[in-house]
């Protein structure tokens, strides 16, 4: 067995998603949405694409610009009248918002109009903290200069734009959406509005990908002034067009993790990044001063906040329980449409142990564990909470326990790494909808 799969290695035990056999009962009955709130986090599902990407595992509806059957519209307005339902619970009339995820499928995809009645929805059932950070995920195609000059007069205050690469090929044998140039004008149009928190999600370790065409990609990503950027290595799931272009051989196959050119990519970002003046604050994240992610930071370095997840594919975290919502728009709207709403799984309250398991994984992300946030959270010693655990990850050199917190060596980094990655490759989570 493995460092990173024995249980010491710090993989959280969470307990399971179970189809929820309440109904609607489950969020009166399981929620405690009666009883006071706190800082909490929204995402909002919006589960339409125009085309799906070839190794994409993600549910989505393909919705033509035609749209012959309205459904832009009718699940907007369920979506609408779903939020305002949740926001009617006393949990969230006496909670504060700290950030907004409009994810997907493509939070952009929407018209404009169906951007403002959402945000409206948002700013007037809620309460938003001051500095609350709401995020439009989406793709590059969609910023016409109409919806770029909302964006940037509106109450979003962060555009993440699926980019991958800027080598048109590379685009083209991963079937993106968009076109090379069309991320370069995107962020062009909205800084000409005035908006400038753009972050950009590159790949690398994509198929046939050379290393001097990744090379190439981060010197323009250098030379367009983007504040925030992320890096995914390139995944191929089972049962997805590109595994079956690959197994026929239409598609170059792509390299190990371990693989040296693969390593050597991953130093080239690294590298350049810092020459950039970006710093990597998280793992595969990268900042200049003032533009890290908050819904991340909410996420992983405050133990326990809650996550409203909203919309088919959502997931979320009430009252120490995951849940999620059937990845079905159509029952979704008429889940609704009956004033109820839909939660297809739940899982069993998380026990005081699986907590701290969860947070010390999330907030390791960060390469350390402050020891007074730990105790203001659970009551408890981090250093004896988990004795054993931490002596045998010092023993392996992969910590360094100081007075005030724990902190990942080199060799630690490179180890939880490798566990993020691992972890998601059981579950497959979307990249920020973690719960």
């Amino acid at each position: 067995m493995t460092l990173i799969e024995r249980r010491p290695a710090m993989l959280p035990s969470l307990p399971a998603l179970d189809q929820n056999t309440s109904g609607h009962r489950v969020v009166a009955e399981e929620f405690a949405v009666d009883e006071m709130g706190g800082d909490f986090l929204v995402y909002i599902s919006i589960p339409f694409c125009r085309v799906r990407c070839r190794a994409c595992p993600y549910f989505v509806n393909l919705l033509s610009p035609r749209d012959p059957r309205g459904m832009e519209s009718a699940y907007v307005s369920a979506l609408v009248a779903d939020l305002e339902r949740w926001a009617s619970y006393r949990r969230w009339r006496t909670g504060r918002v700290r950030a907004v995820y409009i994810g997907g499928g493509t939070g952009s995809i929407l018209g404009t109009e169906h951007l403002r009645t959402i945000m409206s929805a948002i700013e007037t059932n809620f309460s938003l903290a001051d500095d609350c950070e709401i995020t439009l995920e989406g793709n590059a195609s969609d910023f016409t200069p109409d919806k770029s000059r909302y964006v940037a007069d509106s109450g979003i205050s962060r555009v993440s734009l699926g980019v991958q690469s800027f080598d048109p090929d590379t685009l083209r044998t991963i079937g993106s959406p968009h076109a090379a140039n069309q991320s370069i004008s995107a962020l062009h149009e909205l800084k000409r509005h005035g908006f400038d928190n753009v972050q950009f999600d590159m790949m690398y370790n994509l198929p046939g990908q050379r290393r001097e065409v990744w090379q190439r990609d981060l010197e323009q990503l250098g030379e367009l002034d983007v504040r925030h950027f992320t890096i995914y290595e390139y995944r191929v799931h089972e049962g997805t067009p590109q595994q079956r272009l690959i197994k026929r051989g239409k598609v170059p196959q792509m390299l190990g993790t371990s693989a040296p050119a693969v390593q050597r990519m991953y130093e080239d970002v690294v590298e350049a990044a810092e020459q950039a003046g970006f710093e990597m604050y998280m793992f595969d994240y990268f900042a200049k001063p003032g533009y890290e992610n908050r819904y991340n930071h909410w996420t992983h370095r405050r133990p326990d906040v809650e996550v409203l997840g909203i919309g088919p594919g959502a997931y979320g975290l009430i009252n120490h329980r995951r849940f999620a919502t059937a990845k079905n728009t159509d029952a979704y709207i008429d889940a609704v449409r009956r004033g109820e709403h839909l939660v297809t799984f739940v899982s069993p309250q998380m026990t005081a142990r699986q907590r701290r398991e969860r947070y010390l994984f999330n907030a390791l992300h960060y390469y350390s564990v402050d020891f007074r946030v730990y105790e203001d959270a659970f009551g408890t010693v981090l250093l004896d909470d988990f004795r054993d655990e931490m002596a045998e990850l010092a023993a392996d050199g992969l910590i360094e326990v100081g007075p005030d917190a724990v902190h990942l060596t080199g060799p630690g980094r490179t180890w939880h790494r490798r566990l993020i990655s691992y972890a998601r490759s059981q579950t497959g989570s979307p990249r920020d909808q973690r719960s």
